[in-house]
Formats: structure tokens, sequence, C-alpha cells
């Protein structure tokens, strides 16, 4: 494919920006490739879903070298006895999809908020149903920590289960999140002033939102590296990774939990 042609796991390592700059592009001609191809058709209602599908699509090949090069990676790590701590070994991945879906979620924000609005709510209207779906489920503080870290435990686990099973499945998952963090970022920012409250918009959602974040990617990664590990068969250092996924995953869920209260304080008090 063109895009795993251009950027490498070892270019990407390299130049974080070239990765962010990736991520936007892509997300923006999945916009315009999602709408020309379904406004007007019976699937217009779902222009939304193929967004987080065709940037899957176009990303695939790319994060499953990635993963492959990471978990090289580790292993000549592991054979110098350089016994890293967990972050340590799994950096490079870790700030490649934080670089790439940062940059999506900036497209699709800018976007969200430059197209003309019946434009917008035809191609973020399944994100904005989403939204209003989670505001009007907000009713106490402990019972909308409960449901919040519930359903992000949700995601976490496919998360992890998707990239375990499909190498990088995970994808479509992380695509689909930053789409409608993306809206949730546009529409607080039309509240608050158009462009002018963009910044008072992302400092809403960042705190709890860029922990979520962080929770799918460690997840993602946690199963994407099990994934490559059993894909192999032969590995000398197999348990040491093993044990290394369940870290991760134990690490996520308490990420998650703390931002699960953060997000929980600011429905409350909003």
């Amino acid at each position: 494919m063109v895009l795993e042609s251009i950027i490498s796991p070892k270019s990407a390592e390299e130049h974080k920006s070239a990765v962010l700059l990736t991520g936007g592009i892509v997300a923006s001609i999945a916009v315009l490739v999602s709408y020309f191809l379904f406004v007007g058709s019976s699937f217009e209602k779902f222009i939304g879903s193929f967004i987080a599908f065709f940037i899957t699509m176009a990303i695939f090949p790319f994060m499953i070298n990635l993963e492959k090069y990471d978990e090289a990676k580790e292993e000549n790590m592991l054979k110098n006895r350089k016994f890293l701590n967990i972050f340590s070994r799994h950096k490079l991945i870790i700030e490649v999809y934080i670089a790439f879906f940062l940059g999506v979620i900036i497209a699709l924000s800018i976007l969200f908020l430059m197209l003309p609005q019946q434009v917008t709510e035809k191609v973020f209207g399944i994100q904005i149903e989403e939204i209003s779906r989670i505001r009007g489920a907000a009713t106490t503080l402990s019972g909308t920590f409960t449901q919040i870290l519930r359903n992000n435990t949700q995601v976490l686990l496919l998360s992890f289960i998707f990239s375990f099973i499909y190498g990088a499945g995970a994808i479509y998952i992380l695509a689909w999140n930053s789409s409608v963090l993306a809206a949730a970022i546009g529409l607080s920012s039309r509240t608050i002033g158009g462009n002018y409250g963009v910044p008072l918009a992302v400092l809403q959602y960042f705190p709890h939102g860029s922990l979520e974040f962080l929770a799918y990617f460690i997840g993602a990664i946690a199963g994407g590296i099990i994934s490559v590990v059993i894909t192999k068969r032969k590995h000398n250092y197999f348990w040491y990774i093993i044990e290394d996924s369940i870290k991760l995953l134990i690490v996520a869920f308490i990420i998650l939990a703390v931002a699960a209260v953060i997000e929980s304080i600011t429905i409350i008090s909003a």
C-alpha cells in the first residue's frame, strides 16, 4: 500500500512529527472519501463509522509492521541483557500510537468546526448521537463513575482482544473513539464561542480523554505483542513478553480508573 511505502517503522521512530502529520492527512482523506461515497445513500447515517473504517484500512499494514519492529527491538534488548522497565522497552510503539491518533483528533476537530453545519451533522451524526447518549446517562457521581469505568473497561478489553486476534485490529476502536472525542471538542467549542472556544474545549476533555486513550493504546499494544510472539511460534523470551502484556493491562486499567474519576467529576459539575 502507498502509506507503508511512505512511512516505515524506522522513519516513524526518528520523526514523530511526520507520524502526527500522517494521522491528520489520513483522517482528512477518510472524511472526504466517506462523505462523497455515502452522502445521499442509504448508508448516509453511518458516514461517521466509515471514517473510522477508512482510517483503519489506511494505517493497518503500517501498524502491523510497527508491532513486529517493536517486538524485534524488545527481543534484541533482552538478548543484550538490557532489562529496562516495561515502558522503556515499548516506548517507540506508545509514542507512535499517540502521535498518529493525536493527528487524527486534531484534523477531525478542525474539520468539525470548518465544515458547514449541515455537512458536519451528516459526517459526524453518529458520533453526536453517541455523545448525547453519554451525557444523558449522567446521574450521580458514584453511578457515573461506575458506568464510565465499566464502559471504558469494555473498550480496553476489546482493544486487547482485537489486537491479539487481528494483530492491529484495535485500530478501528481507537479511530472511532478519536472521532467521538473530536466531535465532543467541536460541539463544546461551538457552545463556548466557535474557533475561539477550542482551547477551553480541549482543556475540558484533555485531562480524562488523554488518560483514556493512553490506556487504550497500552491495551492494544499488550494484545499486539502477544499476537506477534505467538505467530513466531518459537521465541526465547515468550513468558517474559507474556508477563509484559499482563503488566501493561493492569497499568491500563489503573489509568482508566483515574480517568473515570476525573470524567465523573467533570460531568457532574457541568
